[in-house]
């Protein structure tokens, strides 16, 4: 039990502004397919944004939060795949 506490004590805060819960799952994700999601979300963030400006619905709003998030997670996760070579 007293393991069991330390460990949980020890373990480090997430500090990212995207969950780990993405982090983990994009982890995972090949490279290739990685690099092609990018440019699929960049057009989808931007839709909705265009499509929150005529008409202000929050809707669109939170979906391109999402999207902008899951969009930081793969740049990160892209950018410590370079530099770790």
């Amino acid at each position: 039990m007293d393991f069991m506490m330390s460990f949980l004590k020890t373990k480090e805060v997430w500090k990212k502004p995207f969950s780990e819960k993405i982090a983990k799952r994009v982890s995972k994700i090949p490279t290739g397919e990685l690099e092609l999601w990018t440019d699929q979300s960049l057009y989808e963030v931007g839709r909705c944004l265009t499509s929150y400006s005529k008409s202000r619905e929050r809707l669109y709003l939170e979906e391109a939060l999402t999207g902008a998030e899951a969009l930081h997670a793969v740049i990160d996760e892209l950018y410590t795949r370079m530099t770790r070579q």
